[in-house]
């Protein structure tokens, strides 16, 4: 995929589409990529490629505004806000004797925090980096991202997601918003056909090392079905959603509770 969007060695990969003159063709733009043999990728040939042209045409250009996930060439991957979220869990027990001149037991590991971005909730709600005095009384600042989801109502926001727990599996639900998963470890979920094979659901799992990514669409019908960016006619109701873990255990700082994996979307 870092090939195919032209950005090799590059952490942070902006898919050429993004990048088309609005107006133009999408599925024409990504029939183009394939005259490159430095970015083609046509799924009769290779078996490698990660997003073949769809199936179908759906004539949907490019939008003024907003971007795209990959280079799906039917704007079916379109959001209008993105933001990153990691999973992961933390065991200040292995930590401690990390700290001291004693092995580290990692098949004791047991996590009893888990966090989104480096923090529990409430924490994962408060804007900006999060600040504490130590002794020599100057504030630190430490986990400078919330995990505060904002999307105005009719829009459509793009999670990334990944997972870096090392002990145990983590899920992540959406209360009242629809997820839908277009991609898992960095890969557009398409077959070599050129068929979608996203799903709409309301919880994800991960393990270690894996990664998806969602879009939360906050439009309940939009004038063209076909085409994410067009004007939204029915959106969701404006208020506080809220992602979270269904795993009980996990909805705790340690001892104490009402904390843990979960964290807020507002919708505007």
């Amino acid at each position: 995929e870092h090939l195919q969007m032209g950005m090799v060695g590059q952490l942070y990969v902006r898919p050429r589409q993004n990048r088309v003159p609005v107006g133009t063709s999408l599925y024409s733009a990504r029939g183009l990529q394939d005259a490159d043999l430095r970015t083609a990728c046509v799924s009769a040939t290779d078996i490698l490629c990660s997003n073949p042209l769809p199936a179908v045409n759906t004539a949907v250009n490019r939008a003024a505004s907003g971007n795209y996930a990959y280079n799906d060439g039917d704007g079916s991957t379109y959001y209008d806000v993105d933001y990153p979220i990691q999973m992961h869990g933390f065991d200040p027990n292995f930590h401690f004797v990390g700290m001291t001149f004693n092995p580290e037991g990692f098949a004791d590991m047991k996590d009893k925090y888990f966090l989104l971005n480096g923090r529990s909730y409430p924490d994962t709600v408060t804007p900006g980096p999060l600040e504490t005095q130590s002794s020599d009384g100057v504030n630190h600042f430490s986990q400078p991202l919330p995990t505060i989801v904002t999307i105005t109502a009719g829009q459509r926001a793009l999670l990334r997601i990944s997972d870096l727990n090392v002990s145990e599996y983590h899920t992540l639900a959406s209360l009242g918003i629809p997820m839908q998963v277009i991609g898992y470890n960095a890969k557009l979920l398409r077959d070599q056909a050129g068929n979608n094979m996203y799903y709409t659901t309301n919880s994800i799992t991960l393990g270690g090392g894996e990664s998806l990514d969602v879009i939360l669409d906050t439009c309940a019908l939009r004038s063209t079905p076909t085409d994410p960016s067009s004007s939204c006619t029915t959106t969701l109701a404006p208020g506080t959603y809220y992602l979270y873990t269904p795993n009980l255990d996990h909805l705790s700082n340690d001892a104490e509770n009402f904390g843990g994996q979960m964290t807020e979307v507002r919708v505007l």
